[in-house]
């Protein structure tokens, strides 16, 4: 009688009705019934016209965007290989870049479909993304050069409902404009100093663009100060990456498939998962160091001007153990010896404590133990 009425709950109150299983089992000289639900292949699913999500130990209704988030996962597409609205799109843009990175000279519908622009007849959201004109309010960044305070404007420029190519072109140009190099008298030469290494912006710049959610309202935001550029995408990291996996690995879960594909036969990125790797290899012979604010709903990158009057200095032993690890999966305890410089009662502390903190996961035991990043 108890499952018939859980089983008529679920199937009354719950849409789509979910996968779950109910049987009568013994507990303690007990019978009881157990009710197993299984992960659902159709997310969202309502409970009375409202979906859900565990907070610790209330439930917390979920608003419109996350909503969206979780249909697209569910639907096992990104947010770029969904089908577009638009019937008429111009990739002028595209065709130069495509010309010039990998000789192709005419751009028809074929190629379209080749690059996943297109599916059947159909434009997808990636074709909407990188055409020359869109009407996705989405599809915009927005660059401010402030002046010695936030409320001092020197320079602005949106770029929206354009091609992500513009837009990567266009914020390249206020880099041009804002950070060029500039030369000093060392001694009896006049050497050329950089402000900000162009590589390093460049890679945020491409990486916001690629990896953002565009299903959120926003834009890309960059923000450019005497002092630093910050570099801010909507939305968090994707799901099945950890914050230490995104920082100290090569392991890369892009939000947008298509769009990274593109950018990469564009040679605008080298390959997927090295973005972070090569904005701190920039930083490497300078004092100053980039920083990544990761939260739910966005991911900063901020990028220092060079102060040239530091001495450059080191990474940490537990920054070095990372980034070897994430580039070498499967590392042995006494390469780790080696890189780090540190004792193995000292070593062995360090790999302890980022164990503990989620960052590495332990594999093996004794002269066998190998550690690798650990995803989620």
């Amino acid at each position: 009688k108890l499952k018939l009425q859980i089983e008529n709950k679920i199937n009354d109150s719950i849409s789509p009705i979910p996968e779950f299983q109910l049987a009568t089992v013994e507990f303690n000289g007990q019978l009881i019934v157990e009710l197993t639900v299984f992960k659902g292949m159709h997310a969202p699913y309502l409970y009375g016209g409202r979906s859900y999500k565990r907070r610790d130990t209330s439930s917390i209704a979920l608003d419109s965007s996350e909503m969206r988030r979780i249909s697209i996962e569910s639907s096992g597409l990104t947010f770029d290989q969904l089908p577009s609205q638009e019937t008429k799109l111009s990739f002028k843009i595209l065709q130069k870049g495509l010309m010039e990175s990998v000789g192709l000279k005419n751009l028809n519908e074929d190629s379209l479909r080749s690059l996943g622009l297109m599916k059947g007849e159909r434009y997808l959201r990636s074709a909407e993304l990188l055409a020359d004109i869109n009407q996705n309010t989405q599809s915009t960044t927005v660059i401010i050069r402030f002046g010695k305070t936030t409320s001092e404007f020197l320079d602005r420029v949106d770029l929206s409902r354009q091609s992500l190519l513009s837009q990567y072109d266009g914020a390249l140009k206020m880099f041009d404009k804002w950070y060029a190099p500039y030369e000093v008298v060392d001694g009896a030469k006049r050497v050329t100093r950089i402000q900000i290494p162009k590589e390093a912006y460049r890679e945020a710049v491409a990486n916001a663009l690629i990896h953002r959610r565009y299903d959120l309202n926003g834009a890309v935001q960059i923000a450019m100060y005497q002092d630093r550029i910050d570099v801010t995408s909507p939305g968090g990291l994707p799901e099945g990456i950890s914050e230490s996996a995104y920082l100290y690995s090569q392991i890369s879960i892009p939000r947008n498939l298509i769009i990274a594909e593109v950018f990469h036969r564009l040679h605008i990125i080298e390959k997927f998962g090295t973005g972070i790797e090569r904005i701190r290899r920039e930083y490497e012979l300078y004092a100053d160091n980039p920083q990544f604010d990761i939260s739910n709903d966005v991911i900063r990158v901020v990028l220092p001007v060079i102060n040239h009057k530091k001495q450059s200095k080191d990474l940490s032993s537990e920054e070095r153990i990372l980034l070897f690890v994430g580039q070498n999966p499967m590392v042995a305890r006494s390469e780790l010896e080696v890189i780090s410089s540190l004792q193995r009662t000292r070593l062995t502390e360090v790999l302890n404590k980022l164990v503990q903190e989620g960052k590495l996961e332990r594999f093996g035991a004794g002269r066998g133990v190998r550690y690798k990043i650990k995803l989620q």
